[in-house]
């Protein structure tokens, strides 16, 4: 795809046409950045900085409060009294457990 260098106020550019905005995933107002290598420029989009923006996309999230569903999920109790066969609280549940992944062939001895 060709293009011209054009007269942008006291500055020379190039206009870059949609389907390549598109192709770089970039919208109008976007960051882009140039990448200069021996004879090209590349035109990147530009990578923001590893957790910019976190802090205000948290308060945003705060802001907007939980909905019910998510409430009813941060609520719910997670804990049962149905013993777990895999609950290992001596040296005896971990030898008895251990033998069961052994003679299952989960674990190599």
């Amino acid at each position: 795809m060709a293009t011209s260098i054009r007269k942008i106020g006291n500055s020379q550019g190039v206009i870059l046409p949609k389907p390549a905005l598109q192709a770089l995933g970039v919208a109008e107002g976007g960051a882009v950045e140039f990448v200069y290598e021996p004879g090209k420029i590349s035109i990147v989009p530009a990578q923001r900085p590893v957790r910019e923006g976190w802090e205000e996309d948290a308060k945003a999230i705060a802001a907007a409060g939980l909905t019910d569903e998510e409430r009813v999920w941060v609520d719910a109790d997670l804990t049962d009294d149905i013993p777990d066969a895999w609950d290992a609280h001596t040296e005896a549940d971990m030898d008895r457990v251990e033998a069961e992944l052994l003679a299952d062939g989960v674990v190599k001895p």
